[in-house]
């Protein structure tokens, strides 16, 4: 399933981006669509990021706007290019829904992941049986004619970690909630594992994990956990998840993305320090 129609994670960021460059240059919907040959809808469509955009048309969305062969145009054809990418996540849209399927995706496009979890262990660095429970526990809540389909959503997670040992991996700060540790999911051998594998997973130079302890009183990051994944050197083309957004769970809006940007900056200085926290974490171990 391409999800066609709908403005997936690779199709909002090059929407978004030519939406500001149009509004940027103080430049209508109706001059654009005029300068394309198309209809001004087909322009709506596209910065919405329902409609996809060709690698021609985003050559000729960069000469409207006056950029030159330079880094924003260049940016503008590798996103047409990623925009009708099938990744493997692709084919579990039917089956597991849309956001988890675009969590996938932009994790696998971004450079730079940010994630604040306050009560579980982030998806990517669950263990297996971790990730078992916690899928696990969510089928209760699900209505009858609408089971959870527990393998798949387990083979979507698995799956989404593999960005951590490919080639060229994302670079990864996480900050956890001390709740996240003192939480038994599972059993206590299944948090043992978990939590050794944090410790790991500390140990590799493209992560950092800082651990935000109880004592830190109240936080910014108290509404809830949320995501920050860029696709470049700045926070340009930036897109904000946050997990308890339903369908607006996606931002790329430029003022979202900086109060993520933000609030991620203040939980890291309220959090342990990356020896502090392996140190803690270590300790959870021994009296797990």
């Amino acid at each position: 399933m391409a999800y066609k129609g709908v403005p997936t994670v690779r199709k909002r960021l090059l929407g978004g981006q030519l939406r500001r460059l149009r509004e940027e240059r103080g430049i209508s919907i109706e001059d654009v669509a005029q300068k394309l040959g198309v209809g001004h809808s087909t322009v709506r469509r596209q910065e919405s990021g329902h409609t996809a955009v060709s690698v021609a048309d985003a050559i000729a969305y960069a000469s409207i706007y006056g950029l030159g062969d330079d880094d924003v145009k260049q940016r503008l054809v590798a996103l047409a290019k990623h925009g009708r990418a099938r990744g493997w996540w692709t084919a579990y849209g039917s089956k597991v829904g849309p956001t988890a399927v675009d969590v996938a995706d932009a994790e696998d496009l971004a450079t730079e992941v940010r994630t604040f979890q306050p009560l579980a262990v982030p998806g990517i660095f669950q263990t297996t049986d971790y990730s078992a429970a916690i899928i696990e526990a969510q089928k209760s809540i699900r209505p009858a004619d609408s089971p959870l389909p527990v393998d798949d959503a387990l083979t979507l997670r698995e799956r989404r970690k593999e960005v951590l040992v490919r080639k060229n991996p994302p670079q990864v700060w996480a900050v956890i909630g001390e709740a996240v540790i003192r939480t038994e999911v599972g059993s206590p051998q299944v948090m043992l594992e978990q939590i050794a594998h944090l410790v790991d997973l500390g140990k590799r130079s493209n992560i950092t994990l800082q651990l935000l302890p109880f004592s830190a009183g109240a936080h910014v990051g108290m509404n809830g956990a949320f995501m920050l994944l860029s696709f470049g050197d700045t926070l340009d083309g930036s897109i904000t998840y946050v997990e308890s957004g339903g369908p607006n769970a996606f931002n790329d809006e430029p003022n979202e993305v900086r109060v993520s940007a933000n609030r991620f900056t203040q939980l890291q200085s309220q959090a342990l320090s990356t020896k502090e926290t392996t140190t803690y974490l270590r300790r959870a171990i021994s009296t797990t």
